[in-house]
């Protein structure tokens, strides 16, 4: 312990933290149930290429029918709003994610998709939020016969 009135040496500076914390809005769990209650799926893809699917699913949200669920109304900038909420949302990209691998498994017959990638692209058209999700996996071979 220091005596009364001596002050300790300098000390040296340094940096700040390496997080930076930063105010945002995100999504809660209502207000994802809510938007993928109004949402509607439509989907196409192939295999090709010697066993690798190719596909794209759509998920459009009717923001009209999502207006009774929402606290706020839905004008322009409020659309501007959500769309940029959900376009940072991992959940959301993951529960789209999980529809288009979904949809995928439809289109290649019982056969087991592998390591799967994917690439997303939001975007706002008049009073549908459209959710696009372009997705490529290797099929692999397999038998129900057989079991493998």
């Amino acid at each position: 312990m220091t005596p009364r009135g001596i002050l300790k040496g300098l000390a040296r500076a340094t940096g700040g933290g390496r997080l930076v914390q930063r105010k945002h809005t995100s999504l809660n769990r209502e207000g994802e149930e809510a938007l993928f209650r109004v949402a509607s799926v439509m989907s196409e893809g192939i295999v090709r290429d010697g066993g690798t699917f190719f596909g794209s699913t759509m998920i459009t949200f009717d923001l009209e029918a999502l207006a009774p669920d929402w606290r706020v109304t839905l004008d322009n900038a409020e659309r501007e709003r959500l769309l940029r909420t959900i376009e940072g949302s991992v959940r959301v990209r993951l529960r789209a994610l999980r529809i288009a691998r979904a949809q995928a498994l439809q289109h290649v017959s019982n056969r087991p998709l592998g390591t799967a990638y994917a690439d997303m692209k939001f975007s706002l058209r008049g009073r549908h939020l459209h959710l696009d999700v372009d997705l490529e996996a290797e099929v692999a071979v397999s038998s129900a016969l057989s079991g493998t």
